[in-house]
C-alpha cells in the first residue's frame, strides 16, 4: 500500500478526517489509505499500548476496544497541571468499581501527525506505570482499525473504500465476521466454542478472556455441577474479587480461523454486566490479525502470523 498522510481534526468526541477538496472529487478507488501507523509495545500483562503526545509531550495510550472513553492516569493530571472538572452527566465506569466522574480538557493531542484540539479525556485511577491512559473506540471507531500484533504495528486507516477490499498482509483467506456496536463503542462478533453459538465482546484492554457461569450454562452446557470445572478459588476479575473455574476448552472459532486450547475462565455473574456474552482478551486476541471497519461493521480475521 502507499502511505497517504491526512489531516484530521477533533469534534465531538472524535477523529474526524479531513481529505482535501481535489480528493473529495475523485471516483472512489479500492485503494486503502493509512492515516497512522503507530508502533504497538507489549505491556507485561500482554495489552498493547501506542504512543501518543499530549500538550506536547510524549505518553503511552493503552488500546482499549472494549472501552467507553479515553482516559488519562493521574500522573498525566499532575504532570500537565491539569485541573479536572466534575462531569455533570452520566457517570461512567473504568475497569470493574472505577468511577469516572472527573475529565480535563487536552488542548493539543496527537497521534503521530494527526492532531486535535480542546478534546475531552476522563481521570481513570491506573495501577500500573506501563500505560498513561486508554484510547477507546471514541477516537478508534472514526477509522479501520489494523492490528497487527506480529509486527506490533496498529494502522489508522480511512473508512472510506470499496467494500470488502482490505485483507492486504496475505494471500489466503480471511474470515469475515458481522460486528455489533453497543452504543458507538462495544463490539460483538458471533464465535463458536467447543461447537457451540455465543457472542463475544472485543475487548482489548481485558486482560483475561471470560464467561460468566450463567453465560456458560445457557450457550455452552456447562454449569456449576459440570466435574471438569476446576477452582481458582476467589481472585480479582474486572476489578472485584470473585470465584473463578477454569476448563477446558478445545476450540474457539472465528469461522474459518481456530484457536486451539483458549484460556477462557468462567466467572461468578456479579462481575459482568453482559452476562449473555464471552469477553475476549488480549490473550486471546493477540493470537490474531484483526482489521476492524467500524463503518463497514464487519472484522477480517486471520491468524496473526498469516502471509
Amino acid at each position: 500500500m502507499t502511505k497517504k498522510t491526512t489531516w484530521v481534526c477533533f469534534a465531538a468526541g472524535l477523529f474526524l478526517a479531513v481529505m482535501p477538496a481535489h480528493a473529495q472529487e475523485q471516483p472512489p478507488d479500492c485503494k486503502l489509505r493509512i492515516i497512522a501507523t503507530l508502533d504497538m509495545q507489549t505491556l507485561p500483562d500482554g495489552r498493547v499500548t501506542i504512543p501518543g503526545q499530549i500538550e506536547g509531550h510524549d505518553y503511552r495510550l493503552m488500546v482499549d476496544t472494549g472501552g467507553y472513553i479515553n482516559t488519562v492516569s493521574q500522573r498525566v493530571v499532575k504532570q500537565e497541571s491539569y485541573r479536572p472538572r466534575r462531569s455533570q452527566g452520566t457517570t461512567l465506569r473504568g475497569m470493574g468499581t472505577t468511577l469516572l466522574e472527573d475529565y480535563v480538557t487536552v488542548s493539543d493531542f496527537a497521534l503521530g501527525r494527526l492532531h486535535g484540539k480542546d478534546f475531552v479525556f476522563f481521570v481513570d485511577d491506573f495501577d500500573s506505570l506501563g500505560e498513561d491512559g486508554t484510547l477507546a473506540p471514541q477516537i478508534l471507531g472514526a477509522y479501520d482499525v489494523d492490528l497487527d500484533f506480529a509486527h506490533g504495528k496498529l494502522n489508522l486507516i480511512y473508512p472510506e473504500h470499496c467494500p470488502g477490499r482490505v485483507v492486504y498482509w496475505t494471500q489466503t483467506q480471511a474470515t469475515v465476521v458481522p460486528i455489533e456496536i453497543e452504543g458507538k463503542t462495544h463490539i460483538r462478533i458471533p464465535v463458536t466454542v467447543d461447537g457451540k453459538e455465543i457472542n463475544a465482546m472485543v475487548d482489548t484492554g481485558a486482560l483475561t478472556s471470560f464467561v460468566t457461569m450463567r453465560a456458560a450454562s445457557s450457550h455452552l452446557g456447562i454449569d456449576e455441577k459440570n466435574p471438569a470445572l476446576k477452582s481458582r478459588g476467589s481472585i480479582p476479575v474486572n476489578g472485584m474479587s470473585a470465584p473463578v473455574f477454569n476448563y477446558p476448552f478445545q476450540t474457539l472459532s472465528f469461522g474459518g480461523v481456530t484457536v486451539n486450547h483458549p484460556r477462557v475462565e468462567i466467572v461468578s455473574d456479579n462481575v459482568w454486566d453482559d452476562k449473555n456474552d464471552l469477553l475476549l482478551g488480549i490473550g486471546i486476541l493477540r493470537q490474531l490479525h484483526l482489521y476492524i471497519a467500524y463503518k463497514e461493521k464487519k472484522m477480517y480475521i486471520t491468524p496473526a502470523l498469516a502471509n
